[in-house]
């Protein structure tokens, strides 16, 4: 037996045992109602490394798939060296021109072993809180009053209405640590309005350079604040 015999052997042998150790990730991707999603980004993410042992300066290793029409995906992990794994879901939306990744919620987050047939669903679209999330995963709205007034404005109502789409949203504020709120908005471009008691208030958008520029309502995105998702004004009577 040659060397090149040799060789071709021992890539069949490893290749063999590759794919006998190979295991497949099923699921379904849905919204919040029970309802299909089609374009959800899925990976399955190698978690037995060191930080020195990623290879290209530190890239995932991963194999990844896009949700079909009926919100269905599948990943075979026999390209993926053997070891433990992950698995995430993902929707790309844009904001102000900005791409932001918009996480979904997996039914059972737990690792898996490459060898394994899983099967990983996954729960998506916005949602205003959960228990380890208090601000949800899309826009906050943040209200606060202007220094020129001390009115207090625990219970205003505000009304989002999306520029592209004429989507209308109606939410009364709620206090957190980020101070008044509504939260898990669509990303997008919004005009808000506000209103306390029945009264429409005057609104001023706020941010770094922004002027303070007082009306019946105010236009912007979702990209104020230090994570780059809210959407902050003042409001006096």
């Amino acid at each position: 037996m040659n060397f090149k015999t040799l060789i071709i052997g021992a890539a069949m042998l490893v290749a063999s045992a590759q794919a006998a150790s190979a295991g497949t990730v099923t699921g379904l991707v849905t919204d919040r109602s029970g309802a299909p999603l089609a374009g959800v980004n899925v990976e399955v993410v190698f978690q037995t490394y060191n930080a020195d042992d990623l290879p290209y300066g530190g890239e995932s290793i991963k194999q990844t798939a896009i949700t079909d029409e009926s919100g269905r995906y599948e990943i075979s992990t026999e390209s993926l060296p053997p070891g433990i794994y992950m698995a995430h879901a993902y929707q790309v939306v844009v904001d102000g021109g900005r791409s932001i990744n918009l996480d979904f919620r997996a039914q059972d987050d737990s690792t898996f072993g490459s060898h394994e047939d899983v099967v990983r669903d996954f729960t998506g679209g916005y949602y205003e809180s959960a228990p380890d999330d208090p601000y949800g995963n899309g826009g906050i709205f943040v209200l606060e009053r202007s220094i020129e007034t001390d009115i207090d404005l625990l219970g205003a109502e505000v009304t989002l209405t999306n520029t592209a789409t004429g989507q209308t949203i109606v939410r009364t504020v709620r206090p957190t640590g980020e101070g008044l709120v509504v939260t898990g908005v669509p990303f997008g471009t919004y005009r808000a309005e506000v209103t306390l008691n029945g009264q429409s208030l005057q609104i001023s958008l706020m941010g770094p350079g922004i002027s303070e520029d007082y009306a019946a309502s105010a236009t912007h995105d979702f990209t104020m604040g230090w994570l780059g998702n809210q959407f902050r004004v003042m409001a006096k009577p």
